[in-house]
């Protein structure tokens, strides 16, 4: 229940929310186009012990759109991999801050360091008692694909051992959630959080009491069944990319067949789950048809790379006309492109630099280093060198109000310019013995599909 006496206690610095404020800014304008939260309402008020649990797909951002989608006035705090808080004192020192605590685990800290998370449990636990909430990741790390891990757990341990701490008093809620994304890459993608039922523990403290493993299996039972139930799982790894473009192909049309709004992120995963489970009935059905249908995504998402077409213009062919029109209105349009790539074509690209060998870092580089640095400098530096160099002080502020709308504006252009070049190449290659039998590939494809889901 919710201590509305402690809800101002609970209310975080100004300079908190100032920041927050600004995250979210730069995350829900610039970085994603539309960003969801559904079933908001199930989130437990402010001043509940309420631990929030999910699935874990595109590193930092997963807990990022998480915090964003809750409340400005609220300090969540999230259990976060330890060896960050080795990389730089005063970076650790900005973690703990902004509420990310570490958490030590056997195979990337080892088992030495695996007693530090008592203090972890202390610090989170007593957070969650004063009525705060603590966001955790079961799956330890992040996936690179939509499907869902093994659950350690770490979760229900520090849930329990919060309750412990109070000799039992305080219900303990446990609240799953699941995030989906359009596109894990890229600039201006959707992405939505969807928030499941709370589950209490008050029913399992006994249990607890006498069998602490039994409780937690049924309680992780419990939750990894909601996630699950929420979420894109797509269990079938070694057909994984068939899957994948079947669900961006195939699948934009199964959407809109089934009543589903396929530009809806939402509608669109309710579609996808749909068409995956169709698809693991069709396969114990149907084996061999299944199977070729894979391999033809395989080779059909090899052919679109290959040729750079879109899969959306062969039901959709562009016009020559149309096609023209925006050839000129892209060259006209040229000049005032290449002045707005500035700065967001380094703050863009700069961060990818700093990208080693896991792509699930990208948009979370892009995110934060241009939060903490490139956003901060490259506006700065565009207002000194026009306003000490040249004078243009008045125009150098207008420059740095519109940074929004001005990389916008190239982002989209950009995307646009990529359009007209792809229509020019699926009208020019219509006739290619290669664009055909690309055709016929899809068509066939999709025949078998319709035959084995319908």
């Amino acid at each position: 229940m919710s201590n509305n006496n402690n809800n101002k206690e609970l209310r975080p610095s100004l300079g908190y929310r100032l920041f927050k404020r600004y995250v979210r800014f730069l995350h829900n304008r610039l970085l994603y186009r539309h960003m969801y939260a559904v079933n908001k309402e199930a989130v437990p008020p402010i001043g509940t012990p309420v631990l929030i649990v999910s699935n874990h797909q595109n590193c930092a951002n997963d807990p990022l759109a998480l915090l964003l989608s809750l409340e400005i006035d609220t300090h969540p705090y999230v259990i976060a991999r330890g060896d960050v808080f080795a990389w730089n004192p005063k970076l650790a020192s900005f973690f703990k801050w902004i509420g990310m605590l570490p958490a030590f685990r056997l195979h990337t800290e080892g088992a030495e360091s695996l007693g530090k998370n008592e203090e972890t449990i202390r610090i989170s636990g007593g957070e969650l008692l004063k009525g705060q909430r603590l966001i955790m990741y079961p799956e330890g790390t992040h996936q690179d694909k939509r499907w869902l891990g093994e659950f350690s757990f770490g979760y229900t341990r520090m849930a329990f051992q919060t309750a412990e701490m109070n000799d039992f008093q305080t219900d303990i809620l446990i609240l799953p959630s699941c995030n989906h994304y359009s596109s894990y890459f890229g600039l201006q993608e959707d992405f939505m959080v969807k928030f499941g039922t709370p589950i209490s523990l008050k029913p399992y403290y006994e249990l607890y009491k006498t069998k602490p493993r039994t409780a937690q299996r049924e309680v992780n039972k419990l939750v990894r069944a909601q996630i699950e139930g929420m979420m894109l799982n797509i269990t079938d790894l070694d057909n994984y990319d068939a899957i994948d473009t079947i669900r961006n192909t195939y699948g934009v049309t199964y959407a809109s067949n089934h009543g589903r709004n396929p530009n809806y992120l939402p509608d669109k995963l309710a579609s996808d789950r749909d068409l995956f489970e169709a698809i693991e009935q069709a396969k114990a059905a149907d084996a061999e048809t299944v199977q070729q249908i894979f391999d033809d995504a395989r080779a059909l998402q090899h052919g679109l790379d290959q040729q750079r077409l879109d899969n959306d213009r062969f039901d959709r062919k562009p016009s020559v006309v149309a096609t023209c029109a925006q050839s000129l209105a892209q060259i006209a349009l040229l000049p005032v492109w290449l002045v707005a790539l500035w700065p967001g074509i380094v703050c863009y690209n700069l961060p990818k630099l700093f990208l080693k060998t896991d792509k699930m870092f990208t948009n979370t580089l892009i995110l934060i280093l241009n939060v903490l640095v490139f956003v901060p400098i490259f506006l700065l530096a565009t207002l000194l060198v026009a306003g000490c160099g040249f004078g243009w002080w008045w125009q150098a502020a207008v420059w740095v109000l519109l940074f929004p709308a001005i990389t916008l504006f190239a982002w989209y252009d950009y995307k646009w310019m990529r359009r007209t070049v792809r229509d020019w190449r699926f009208l020019t290659h219509a006739r290619c013995a290669k664009f055909i039998a690309l055709k016929n590939l899809r068509n066939r494809m999709y025949a078998n599909l319709n035959k084995v889901l319908h």
